[in-house]
């Protein structure tokens, strides 16, 4: 009598298609590309804001700290939706 074993292991879909593999890593090399020059342009936009505005009024500062609070608030959302999009694939 042959008992048959079950494997609960996820499978991971791996292709043996060469070009396949090469699209989807140049698919993601380009998303991380976006991103970061998207987090090195938002950098650059905060530095030259710091430099450029040493002497703020006190309005000045308070719609600073408004603006960096929703960018924070998005840069959050987008990390959070990130995650949950790499945690369902």
């Amino acid at each position: 009598m042959m008992i048959q074993s079950q494997s609960t292991a996820p499978s991971i879909k791996y292709s043996t298609n060469v070009l396949e593999r090469r699209q989807r890593a140049a698919a993601e090399y380009l998303a991380w590309a976006d991103h970061h020059a998207q987090e090195v342009a938002r950098a650059e936009a905060a530095q030259v804001q710091l430099e450029s505005h040493q002497e703020l009024d006190q309005r000045s500062a308070s719609a600073q700290q408004t603006v960096w609070a929703r960018r924070r608030m998005h840069e959050k959302h987008l990390h959070d939706s990130a995650m949950a999009q790499l945690r369902h694939r």
